[in-house]
């Protein structure tokens, strides 16, 4: 912020208090982490409208979160070694960030949300009625296209197989008997109903969103809440945080037992493994015949876009339902965390359907990692272990 700027608000808002600082650290860490997203929570941020993060005199991204219970400050704090201890310096600033956030939101035709990293295309969020599903379109890393185009928009040396195969998007094949995974007359639709909230940051930007699940012939069985975070980490590459909760609608709901399901992501067609991409999981399983069907904390999916290796991870979150889930991952580029198909995936010794009742919620949380490299190269393994149990980050105020 320049001076002018400063002196402007300074005369809008009156004369500001100084601003608050705070020691922040982590560490000693227990283990390598990689690409850590940290939170600093502080019960009383005053009058704070935003933060900054400063490591070594340089400000990392940032983005103050205020809520009943206080704030959160959240901010990318890189890699950390085992054993290491760092420090940050945190300002609680009593005047907002001026300008476009670095992770934008932009409003587009037929509901469509555009997302945008340092003003460069992201994906977006496409409630589309006509694919019977809202999903995620394009998923765009340094410009690669990292999942299928076609059913979306034609590209040359793409496979037309399953249509309901779009890209990002999460269904379930087997609902009280009816198929949300498929599309057509005879297939439900998943339905979003509202955009709740859709706000920029300097860290993530979020979407969170209402949504319903229609039975042909139009009755509702379920309600579903989603929120989507996006990051750009740089270099290392980006996340999207996806959660949704599913409870149901008028009567109790049966998650059938079916390999057809649930959150499914389908790679760009010179990724897949009958092109030379690789799969492998956190249990050191690799390729489709090891890794299809097994339970995972995490799968990785590398292979060529371009000429460039790159890489496409699901982490399962502890808190996620059934954790580690099963994975429906297949040779031909589909790759879905599915904890419901156990029948097909141990060949009958398993049975994996779920009764929801009214009253109920079931939630699932997953991170995609959208990375550069090879699955060492990106270090997938410490990015998972800074996901799913993050350093505690200590606050101490400044005089």
């Amino acid at each position: 912020m320049n001076l002018a700027t400063f002196t402007l608000l300074a005369l809008v808002l009156g004369n500001p208090a100084p601003a608050a600082r705070y020691r922040i650290s982590v560490g000693p860490v227990e283990s390598d982490l990689a690409a850590t997203v940290l939170a600093a929570d502080l019960p009383d941020p005053g009058e704070a409208r935003s933060a900054a993060v400063l490591l070594d005199g340089k400000e990392v991204p940032a983005q103050l979160e205020r809520s009943q219970k206080g704030a959160r400050v959240w901010f990318q704090g890189g890699d950390l070694k085992k054993g290491e201890r760092r420090e940050w310096m945190l300002e609680l600033r009593p005047v907002p960030r001026t300008g476009e956030p670095r992770m934008s939101l932009e409003k587009g035709a037929e509901g469509r949300i555009q997302v945008k990293a340092a003003g460069k295309p992201f994906t977006a969020l496409i409630p589309d009625p006509g694919a019977q599903k809202p999903y995620l379109y394009p998923v765009l890393l340094d410009g690669l296209h990292m999942t299928r185009r076609w059913p979306s928009e034609e590209a040359p040396d793409e496979d037309h197989d399953h249509p309901h195969q779009r890209s990002f998007w999460f269904t379930h094949g087997d609902v009280n008997k009816v198929d949300f995974w498929s599309v057509g007359p005879k297939a439900g639709k998943t339905v979003q109903k509202e955009v709740r909230s859709a706000a920029g940051g300097e860290v993530f930007a979020s979407i969170a969103t209402t949504g319903e699940w229609i039975a042909p012939g139009g009755k509702k069985l379920l309600e579903d809440e989603r929120e989507y975070r996006f990051y750009d980490l740089g270099a290392a590459g980006r996340f999207i945080d996806f959660t949704v909760a599913l409870k149901p609608a008028d009567e109790p709901v049966v998650f059938g037992d079916t390999k057809e399901g649930t959150f499914g992501i389908r790679l760009a067609e010179s990724m897949k493994e009958r092109r030379g991409g690789l799969i492998v999981n956190s249990r050191g399983q690799e390729g489709m015949d090891e890794a299809w069907g097994k339970p995972a904390e995490w799968v990785d999916y590398t292979g060529k876009v371009e000429g460039r290796t790159v890489g496409v991870a699901i982490f399962d979150d502890p808190s996620s339902f059934r954790h580690p889930t099963t994975w429906h991952v297949r040779d031909y580029g589909l790759f879905a965390a599915n904890p419901f198909g156990l029948h097909d995936f141990t060949k009958g010794k398993a049975e994996g359907s779920y009764r929801l009742d009214l009253g109920q919620t079931v939630r699932f949380r997953y991170r995609v990692f959208l990375h550069p490299g090879s699955t060492e190269e990106a270090r997938v393994a410490a990015a998972y272990r800074a996901y799913a149990n993050p350093p505690e980050v200590k606050v101490e105020p400044q005089g």
